[in-house]
């Protein structure tokens, strides 16, 4: 057996593979995991390309390696339960990629090549410069999707071919190469998180534009990474190794030795075996927050009901919790943050609103140290509930001593015809203090310009 072989059946443990849930056509769905619900997780769909009908476990295997690999690399490896994983088998003819140079061709589903564009190890499916027709290559991916898959977040294709290459683009694409799963990291970068590569050897006809990784810009106060920038960093930064480990604005990106700047000597987007520099890792977390949103569920559901009893209203929401820190959860009555009210559960006491409409908030928001910059707030979540509060009975709640032997208190509740209040020294006989109405629900009493009042207990009647 092969060193290749040994490397792949190895994959084997680091997943488990489910049973086949569809079929459609020639292409059959397989689960590889599951973290939650299709609709509020963030799903990679896996592709084959160059296995036969007979390497169905051996592709699985692949795929199951393949995503694993992925998750386990930082920022992706804190948030690993933010993903499902599926897989769809499709068989080709002939295992392996065209190799037009060799030349070598074969028959495969989806078309693949390496040698695109003048690059050996640039795999691409059609339309490429072998093939410029969409309906042999992305056609065929997009159908198989749309039929089997179509809540796909990221798509993958593996390539049975064991030589070195792969490449970014609507469909991540990698070989089975030893190095595959670097491949498969760094084209991510691309795919998913839409960041440009790094290089600086000249690419021939690509037209370098402003990505969350590269910049032509030089003025420090604009540069969009600032904020991960020590203060005293020179602009441009010297690429010395003292500022190795530095965030700065370093010449070199995109395929040009000058004009366009990184934000650090190094990185997975400029070579393999490094990890995602601060600011690239910033944007993949928020790239995994465009699709994925912080608070999994929330109770009620629903978000617009009354309220007619003075018994407490439990709420609640699920932060979709990371596997290496705590979401951060702040509860708001009336747009006002609610004192030390910052675990998953509220228990909301109507009469402390008093009666008419009202809103109940819960902000959900990852606080992580991945994120300096988050502008579009896609690390924060807000749920809302609208709330009518019309209580049936009259409450007397919020008692406060006041200087000078005063006192106070706040009538609550419904009271359409007003109401009276009053005193009592042994809960027999009682007293009239006053007679008044309610305002938005409420009524605040103070005994302030009364005298000898020597009442204890207090009550208030409204008539039917």
């Amino acid at each position: 057996m092969s060193a290749h072989r040994q490397f792949r059946f190895a994959a084997l443990f680091f997943g488990t593979l489910l049973l086949a849930t569809a079929a459609v056509g020639q292409g059959t769905l397989f689960t590889l995991f599951t973290n939650g619900p299709a609709a509020k997780r963030l799903n990679v769909v896996v592709l084959p390309e160059g296995y036969t009908a007979s390497q169905t476990n051996l592709f699985l295997i692949d795929a199951t390696n393949a995503v694993n690999n992925l998750l386990a690399q930082p920022p992706y490896q804190e948030y690993k339960n933010y993903f499902n994983a599926y897989a769809i088998f499709v068989a080709s003819a002939e295992t392996g990629s065209d190799h037009p140079l060799a030349p070598l061709y074969r028959n495969t589903y989806f078309n693949s090549s390496y040698n695109s564009f003048g690059n050996p190890n640039l795999i691409t499916i059609p339309p490429n410069n072998f093939d410029v027709a969409y309906t042999n290559g992305q056609g065929k991916v997009d159908a198989i999707l749309a039929a089997l898959f179509p809540q796909y977040d990221m798509v993958m294709m593996v390539v049975n071919d064991g030589e070195y290459g792969g490449s970014g683009g609507s469909t991540l694409i990698t070989s089975v190469h030893l190095l595959a799963p670097e491949i498969v990291v760094h084209e991510s970068g691309h795919s998913f998180g839409m960041l440009t590569d790094e290089y600086t050897d000249p690419y021939p006809g690509y037209t370098a534009i402003e990505q969350p990784n590269a910049t032509a810009v030089t003025s420090s106060n604009s540069i969009k990474w600032k904020d991960w920038i020590p203060s005293g960093t020179l602009i441009p930064t010297p690429d010395v190794a003292t500022n190795s480990s530095r965030i700065g604005l370093f010449q070199g990106a995109q395929y040009n030795t000058n004009g366009w700047y990184r934000p650090k000597h190094d990185c997975k987007m400029n070579h393999l075996f490094v990890g995602f520099c601060e600011v690239c890792g910033e944007q993949l977390v928020k790239s995994i927050y465009t699709q994925v949103r912080p608070i999994d569920a929330f109770l009620p559901a629903a978000t617009n009901f009354g309220i007619y009893s003075t018994q407490a209203v439990t709420f609640a929401v699920t932060p979709l919790q990371p596997l290496t820190h705590n979401l951060a959860i702040q509860w708001y009555t009336n747009n006002f943050p609610a004192s030390g009210a910052t675990n998953p559960i509220y228990s909301l006491v109507p009469n402390t609103l008093g009666n008419g409409s009202h809103t109940l908030k819960a902000v959900v928001m990852d606080t992580t140290s991945l994120v300096r910059t988050d502008p579009l707030n896609v690390l924060k979540q807000t749920n809302t509930w609208n709330l009518f509060v019309s209580l049936n009975e009259l409450s007397l709640v919020s008692a406060q001593s006041l200087t000078g032997s005063r006192f106070r208190f706040t009538v609550t509740g419904t009271a359409p015809q007003g109401f009276v209040l009053q005193a009592s020294t042994n809960l027999v006989n009682w007293s009239p203090l006053s007679t008044s109405m309610l305002s938005a629900g409420k009524f605040d009493y103070t005994n302030a310009g009364l005298t000898n009042v020597a009442q204890k207990f207090y009550r208030t009647i409204s008539p039917p």
